[in-house]
């Protein structure tokens, strides 16, 4: 894909935003800065640095992630992940919150290794687009600064897709790329009160792979959630995301 091409798509992207965000949808900016390392063959550690802020609104929100993370493949079907959120997030004006929440996952890759056992498929090249499922439970922890904590369970469902535009291999260096998923986020027993608590997100957007080391995106974000904070209300957040990896 052309740069002209590329600079038009993040111009759509940015403006389909815009089309979804009403006076009362809090518009955010996120990034991540993404550290990985294989440290064998089968496991792969990664540290993500995220912030968030809010750029609409009387109401003051803002985050602050740092995420270290295992992964673990057992075959080229499956991923195991273990990892732990450290997060703190000024809610709103008056209340703020730390958060410790440990997670654990399991991604399925639709696609994986599907020549092996369908044979009759194998001039069909399933390199260009990858489809997999990832499936985490989550137990939050979460201390206010009223001197209160909450304590719960949510599980997480996700979908997603990478389709290559200019190669036949995702795996290729200078490979553009189009990234979007779709999750929905199951708290488990008592809400907790956070304002971005249960919810479901949709991500859009173009990605580069630089080389095997670096890699671009920069995604689009729409959040539905109830804001537990003021009485189950409706809750919209439409965020760009800007995310650099770099794998060592």
């Amino acid at each position: 894909m052309k740069r002209s091409g590329i600079k038009t798509f993040f111009i759509i992207l940015i403006s389909i935003a815009s089309l979804h965000a009403s006076d009362e949808t809090s518009k955010q900016i996120w990034g991540n800065v993404i550290l990985g390392s294989m440290s064998s063959e089968k496991v792969h550690i990664e540290l993500d640095f995220e912030p968030k802020v809010q750029v609409s609104g009387q109401e003051t929100w803002a985050n602050i992630d740092v995420t270290p993370l295992v992964e673990y493949f057992p075959n080229k079907w499956i991923d195991l992940t273990a990892e732990v959120v450290l997060g703190y997030t000024k809610q709103n004006n008056d209340v703020k919150s730390f958060e410790v929440s440990p997670r654990l996952g399991i991604r399925i890759h639709i696609f994986g290794n599907i020549k092996q056992y369908l044979p009759e498929y194998k001039y069909i090249s399933f390199d260009r687009f990858n489809l997999s499922t990832l499936f985490r439970y989550e137990y939050r922890s979460l201390w206010f600064n009223d001197k209160d904590s909450e304590h719960q369970s949510r599980l997480r469902a996700r979908i997603e897709t990478k389709t290559a535009f200019n190669h036949e291999n995702l795996n290729y260096n200078n490979t553009y790329y189009l990234f979007a998923d779709v999750e929905g986020y199951f708290n488990l027993g008592d809400d907790i009160e956070e304002v971005f608590s249960n919810k479901a997100r949709g991500r859009l957007g173009p990605g580069y792979r630089y080389d095997d080391k670096q890699t671009f995106e920069l995604l689009m974000i729409y959040d539905y959630a109830r804001n537990t904070i003021e009485d189950d209300a409706r809750h919209d957040a439409v965020a760009i995301n800007f995310r650099y990896k770099l794998f060592y």
